[in-house]
C-alpha cells in the first residue's frame, strides 16, 4: 500500500461525510454562478440514494450535466422551481426525490429534500410514496408543510428537514424494540 497523505485524509473525510464538508461549498458556488461538476452530482447521487452505479455516468454525461446546471441556474428565480424539478426529472437516473436534494444541496434555504421519513411525519403516520408526488405538489404542499416546522422550531430549513427526518427514524427504531419484546404476559 502506498504511504497515504494529508490530502487523501481529506479526501476520504469528505466522501465519508460531504453533507458537512463539501456541500456547503458547493452552495457557495453555485450562489457564486458556478456550476455542479461531474464529482458534485455522483457524491450527491451517492449521498441520497447510498450508492454509486455504473449507470449514473449516463446521469452525468457531459449533455446531462450540461441539462442539471441550466436547471439548477433557473431554480434560483423566483416561480422557477417547479419548472427547474421537472427538467431534473427527466433526465435519467434523477428522480423527484433525487432532484429536491440536488437543489436542497444548491440552495438550502429555499429547498428541501422529498423524502419518505419525512412524509411519514407530515401526513401523520401514513407511509405515503415520493412516487405519489410531482413538482408542482411538492412546491405548493410539500416545501411548505415543511416551512412551517422550520418557523414552529426557528430553525434552518435544512435541519427543520433533518429533524423530521430523524423523527420518523427514531419512531422506527422504537417500532422495532417493541416487536423484539413482544406482548405483555400476565400470570
Amino acid at each position: 500500500m502506498r504511504p497515504l497523505s494529508k490530502e487523501d485524509y481529506e479526501s476520504g473525510l469528505d466522501e465519508y461525510d460531504p453533507e458537512y464538508r463539501v456541500f456547503p461549498k458547493i452552495a457557495e458556488r453555485i450562489t457564486a454562478g458556478g456550476e455542479l461538476t461531474k464529482q458534485d452530482m455522483l457524491r450527491i447521487l451517492k449521498w441520497k440514494l447510498g450508492r454509486v452505479k455504473d449507470s449514473n455516468s449516463e446521469t452525468v454525461s457531459d449533455e446531462h450535466l450540461k441539462q442539471i446546471n441550466n436547471a439548477v441556474n433557473s431554480a434560483c428565480k423566483l416561480d422557477c422551481g417547479a419548472d427547474s424539478l421537472e427538467a431534473l426529472d427527466r433526465i435519467p437516473g434523477i428522480g423527484l426525490a433525487t432532484a429536491t436534494a440536488i437543489l436542497t444541496i444548491c440552495y438550502p434555504e429555499k429547498y428541501t429534500i422529498l423524502d419518505l421519513r419525512v412524509l411519514e411525519i407530515l401526513e401523520e403516520g401514513t407511509r405515503p410514496s415520493a412516487d405519489d408526488w410531482t413538482a408542482s405538489t411538492y412546491m405548493k404542499e410539500f416545501l411548505p408543510k415543511v416551512r412551517q416546522q422550520q418557523a414552529l422550531w426557528a430553525c434552518s430549513l435544512r435541519n427543520a428537514d433533518r429533524a423530521l427526518w430523524g423523527l420518523s427514524a427514531s419512531s422506527r427504531i422504537a417500532q422495532v424494540i417493541d416487536a423484539s419484546i413482544g406482548p405483555l404476559k400476565i400470570n
